[in-house]
Protein backbone atom coordinates (compact mmCIF):
# COMPACT_ATOMS: atom_id res chain seq x y z
CA UNK A 1 0.00 0.00 0.00
CA UNK A 2 1.34 3.24 -0.94
CA UNK A 3 0.86 5.88 1.41
CA UNK A 4 3.08 8.57 1.00
CA UNK A 5 2.27 11.70 -0.90
CA UNK A 6 5.52 12.35 -2.33
CA UNK A 7 5.81 9.04 -4.12
CA UNK A 8 6.41 9.33 -7.81
CA UNK A 9 3.55 7.34 -8.78
CA UNK A 10 1.13 9.24 -7.09
CA UNK A 11 2.58 12.52 -8.01
CA UNK A 12 2.47 11.01 -11.67
CA UNK A 13 -1.01 10.49 -11.41
CA UNK A 14 -1.96 13.67 -9.79
CA UNK A 15 -0.32 15.63 -12.76
CA UNK A 16 -3.36 14.11 -15.28
CA UNK A 17 -5.62 16.91 -13.88
CA UNK A 18 -3.14 18.94 -15.99
CA UNK A 19 -4.65 18.54 -19.96
CA UNK A 20 -0.40 18.77 -20.87
CA UNK A 21 0.21 15.27 -18.84
CA UNK A 22 -2.70 13.51 -20.40
CA UNK A 23 -0.48 12.12 -23.52
CA UNK A 24 -2.31 8.94 -23.25
CA UNK A 25 -3.94 8.35 -20.03
CA UNK A 26 -6.60 10.72 -18.45
CA UNK A 27 -8.15 9.99 -14.84
CA UNK A 28 -11.70 8.92 -13.87
CA UNK A 29 -12.93 9.84 -10.57
CA UNK A 30 -17.02 8.94 -11.74
CA UNK A 31 -17.78 5.33 -10.50
CA UNK A 32 -19.94 5.06 -13.85
CA UNK A 33 -17.93 5.91 -15.69
CA UNK A 34 -15.11 3.81 -14.13
CA UNK A 35 -17.10 0.68 -14.68
CA UNK A 36 -18.09 1.90 -18.34
CA UNK A 37 -14.39 2.04 -19.23
CA UNK A 38 -13.39 -1.30 -17.95
CA UNK A 39 -16.82 -2.75 -19.77
CA UNK A 40 -15.46 -1.28 -22.94
CA UNK A 41 -12.09 -2.41 -22.10
CA UNK A 42 -10.40 1.30 -22.01
CA UNK A 43 -9.96 0.71 -17.77
CA UNK A 44 -5.93 1.14 -17.45
CA UNK A 45 -5.61 1.64 -13.69
CA UNK A 46 -7.50 1.12 -10.72
CA UNK A 47 -6.37 2.84 -7.67
CA UNK A 48 -8.41 2.25 -4.82
CA UNK A 49 -8.01 1.99 -0.39
CA UNK A 50 -9.76 -0.05 1.28
CA UNK A 51 -11.17 -3.42 0.26
CA UNK A 52 -10.70 -3.92 -3.83
CA UNK A 53 -14.27 -3.00 -5.13
CA UNK A 54 -13.67 -5.07 -8.38
CA UNK A 55 -10.77 -7.12 -10.25
CA UNK A 56 -8.86 -5.90 -12.51
CA UNK A 57 -5.26 -6.70 -14.32
CA UNK A 58 -3.81 -3.41 -12.50
CA UNK A 59 -4.47 -1.88 -9.59
CA UNK A 60 -2.91 -0.28 -6.70
CA UNK A 61 -3.71 -0.05 -3.11
CA UNK A 62 -3.35 3.38 -1.49
CA UNK A 63 -4.30 4.74 1.78
CA UNK A 64 -7.72 7.33 2.10
CA UNK A 65 -4.81 10.42 2.12
CA UNK A 66 -3.61 9.15 -1.01
CA UNK A 67 -6.61 8.95 -2.87
CA UNK A 68 -7.95 11.68 -1.54
CA UNK A 69 -5.02 13.90 -2.89
CA UNK A 70 -4.74 11.90 -6.74
CA UNK A 71 -9.22 12.84 -6.59
CA UNK A 72 -8.43 16.27 -5.38
CA UNK A 73 -11.23 15.82 -3.23
CA UNK A 74 -13.04 13.30 -0.89
CA UNK A 75 -15.03 10.45 -0.62
CA UNK A 76 -13.84 8.26 -3.22
CA UNK A 77 -12.98 4.68 -2.31
CA UNK A 78 -11.82 4.48 -5.67
CA UNK A 79 -10.95 6.02 -8.91
CA UNK A 80 -9.79 4.76 -12.51
CA UNK A 81 -7.06 5.93 -15.05
CA UNK A 82 -8.66 5.66 -18.84
CA UNK A 83 -6.74 5.50 -22.15
CA UNK A 84 -7.29 7.38 -24.79
CA UNK A 85 -10.29 6.69 -26.87
CA UNK A 86 -9.76 6.30 -30.60
CA UNK A 87 -11.14 8.61 -33.02
CA UNK A 88 -13.24 7.23 -35.38
CA UNK A 89 -15.11 8.58 -38.54
CA UNK A 90 -18.14 6.91 -39.10
CA UNK A 91 -21.54 9.17 -39.10
CA UNK A 92 -24.21 6.22 -38.92
CA UNK A 93 -27.33 8.41 -39.61
CA UNK A 94 -27.67 11.47 -37.03
CA UNK A 95 -24.06 13.56 -36.37
CA UNK A 96 -23.61 16.38 -34.17
CA UNK A 97 -21.45 18.89 -35.14
CA UNK A 98 -19.65 21.33 -32.17
CA UNK A 99 -17.47 24.90 -33.70
CA UNK A 100 -15.52 26.11 -31.13
CA UNK A 101 -17.51 25.19 -27.93
CA UNK A 102 -15.58 26.25 -24.99
CA UNK A 103 -17.38 25.21 -22.23
CA UNK A 104 -16.38 21.76 -21.40
CA UNK A 105 -19.52 21.14 -19.32
CA UNK A 106 -21.89 21.84 -22.00
CA UNK A 107 -19.65 19.00 -24.69
CA UNK A 108 -20.03 16.52 -21.84
CA UNK A 109 -24.12 17.14 -21.23
CA UNK A 110 -24.63 16.92 -24.88
CA UNK A 111 -22.82 13.96 -24.97
CA UNK A 112 -24.96 11.91 -22.72
CA UNK A 113 -27.99 13.56 -24.41
CA UNK A 114 -26.54 12.14 -27.88
CA UNK A 115 -26.80 8.55 -26.51
CA UNK A 116 -30.05 9.07 -24.96
CA UNK A 117 -31.69 10.16 -28.17
CA UNK A 118 -29.55 7.23 -30.32
CA UNK A 119 -27.31 10.41 -32.01
CA UNK A 120 -24.15 8.11 -33.43
CA UNK A 121 -21.84 10.74 -33.59
CA UNK A 122 -19.92 13.81 -32.76
CA UNK A 123 -17.52 15.48 -34.60
CA UNK A 124 -15.77 18.24 -32.93
CA UNK A 125 -13.79 21.37 -34.15
CA UNK A 126 -9.96 21.58 -33.12
CA UNK A 127 -11.30 24.94 -31.30
CA UNK A 128 -13.36 22.92 -29.12
CA UNK A 129 -12.34 22.80 -25.25
CA UNK A 130 -10.87 19.23 -24.52
CA UNK A 131 -12.91 16.28 -24.19
CA UNK A 132 -10.96 14.73 -21.28
CA UNK A 133 -11.49 18.32 -19.35
CA UNK A 134 -12.93 16.51 -15.86
CA UNK A 135 -16.10 18.61 -15.87
CA UNK A 136 -16.92 17.05 -19.32
CA UNK A 137 -16.24 13.81 -18.33
CA UNK A 138 -18.59 14.22 -15.57
CA UNK A 139 -21.41 15.42 -17.55
CA UNK A 140 -21.65 12.70 -20.31
CA UNK A 141 -22.36 9.64 -18.27
CA UNK A 142 -20.34 7.50 -20.32
CA UNK A 143 -20.97 8.95 -23.50
CA UNK A 144 -17.65 9.55 -24.59
CA UNK A 145 -17.44 5.49 -25.08
CA UNK A 146 -20.36 4.71 -26.54
CA UNK A 147 -20.43 7.96 -29.16
CA UNK A 148 -17.98 7.60 -32.43
CA UNK A 149 -16.12 10.99 -32.03
CA UNK A 150 -13.59 12.81 -33.93
CA UNK A 151 -12.18 15.99 -34.40
CA UNK A 152 -11.94 17.91 -37.41
CA UNK A 153 -11.93 20.94 -39.71
CA UNK A 154 -15.73 21.72 -39.81
CA UNK A 155 -15.91 22.96 -44.01
CA UNK A 156 -14.23 19.70 -44.62
CA UNK A 157 -15.96 17.50 -42.09
CA UNK A 158 -19.42 19.19 -43.74
CA UNK A 159 -18.41 18.31 -47.02
CA UNK A 160 -17.67 14.63 -46.48
CA UNK A 161 -21.08 14.30 -44.95
CA UNK A 162 -23.26 16.15 -47.93
CA UNK A 163 -20.98 13.98 -50.59
CA UNK A 164 -22.51 10.94 -47.88
CA UNK A 165 -25.84 12.05 -48.46
CA UNK A 166 -26.43 14.06 -45.14
CA UNK A 167 -29.23 17.20 -44.61
CA UNK A 168 -27.01 19.37 -43.00
CA UNK A 169 -28.72 22.02 -40.60
CA UNK A 170 -26.74 24.70 -39.02
CA UNK A 171 -28.50 26.77 -36.09
CA UNK A 172 -28.70 30.16 -36.17
CA UNK A 173 -30.59 32.96 -37.21
CA UNK A 174 -30.82 34.37 -41.09
CA UNK A 175 -33.40 35.59 -43.29
CA UNK A 176 -34.14 32.90 -44.28
CA UNK A 177 -34.16 30.66 -41.05
CA UNK A 178 -36.79 27.73 -40.56
CA UNK A 179 -37.79 27.22 -37.56
CA UNK A 180 -37.47 23.76 -35.76
CA UNK A 181 -41.02 22.38 -36.35
CA UNK A 182 -40.73 23.40 -39.87
CA UNK A 183 -37.99 20.84 -41.06
CA UNK A 184 -38.92 17.25 -41.54
CA UNK A 185 -36.64 14.46 -40.44
CA UNK A 186 -34.44 12.48 -43.03
CA UNK A 187 -32.79 9.56 -43.12
CA UNK A 188 -29.19 11.12 -42.42
CA UNK A 189 -28.95 14.26 -40.53
CA UNK A 190 -26.40 16.24 -39.27
CA UNK A 191 -26.70 19.47 -37.24
CA UNK A 192 -24.30 22.08 -36.46
CA UNK A 193 -24.01 24.10 -33.13
CA UNK A 194 -22.35 27.02 -32.44
CA UNK A 195 -19.64 28.85 -29.91
CA UNK A 196 -21.41 29.93 -26.66
CA UNK A 197 -20.80 33.48 -27.45
CA UNK A 198 -20.91 34.21 -31.17
CA UNK A 199 -22.95 31.13 -32.54
CA UNK A 200 -21.92 29.22 -35.84
CA UNK A 201 -19.35 30.62 -38.10
CA UNK A 202 -20.69 32.36 -41.33
CA UNK A 203 -18.91 29.81 -43.41
CA UNK A 204 -20.54 27.06 -42.21
CA UNK A 205 -23.95 28.36 -42.35
CA UNK A 206 -23.37 29.27 -46.12
CA UNK A 207 -22.77 25.53 -47.02
CA UNK A 208 -25.29 24.03 -44.82
CA UNK A 209 -28.68 23.14 -46.58
CA UNK A 210 -30.56 24.82 -43.97
CA UNK A 211 -30.43 27.23 -40.70
CA UNK A 212 -32.64 26.16 -38.10
CA UNK A 213 -33.62 28.21 -34.77
CA UNK A 214 -35.86 26.28 -32.15
CA UNK A 215 -39.02 28.58 -31.52
CA UNK A 216 -39.18 29.43 -27.86
CA UNK A 217 -41.36 32.02 -25.65
CA UNK A 218 -40.35 34.21 -23.66
CA UNK A 219 -36.35 34.13 -24.30
CA UNK A 220 -34.28 34.61 -26.85
CA UNK A 221 -31.23 32.48 -26.36
CA UNK A 222 -31.24 28.96 -24.94
CA UNK A 223 -27.86 27.18 -23.61
CA UNK A 224 -26.47 25.49 -26.74
CA UNK A 225 -26.59 22.66 -24.05
CA UNK A 226 -30.23 22.69 -24.31
CA UNK A 227 -30.36 23.64 -27.72
CA UNK A 228 -28.53 20.11 -28.47
CA UNK A 229 -30.88 18.28 -26.62
CA UNK A 230 -34.04 19.71 -27.86
CA UNK A 231 -32.70 19.28 -31.22
CA UNK A 232 -31.98 15.66 -31.03
CA UNK A 233 -35.33 15.18 -29.17
CA UNK A 234 -36.84 15.94 -32.27
CA UNK A 235 -35.09 14.23 -34.85
CA UNK A 236 -34.22 11.00 -32.78
CA UNK A 237 -34.68 8.18 -34.49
Amino acid sequence: MITSLENKTVKNLCKLHMKKYREDSFLLCDEQLILKAKEKGFLKKLVYTGELPFEHDDVLEVSQEVLDKIADEEGHSYIGVSGMIEEVRDPGKRVILLDRLQDPLNIGRIMEAAQLFGFDSLILSKECAEIYNEKCLSACKGGIYELKICHGDLLEEVDRLKKEGFYVCATGLRDNTYEMHEVEPKEKMAFILGNEGSGVLKELMDVSDCIMKIDMRNIDSLNVGMAASTIMYRFRI
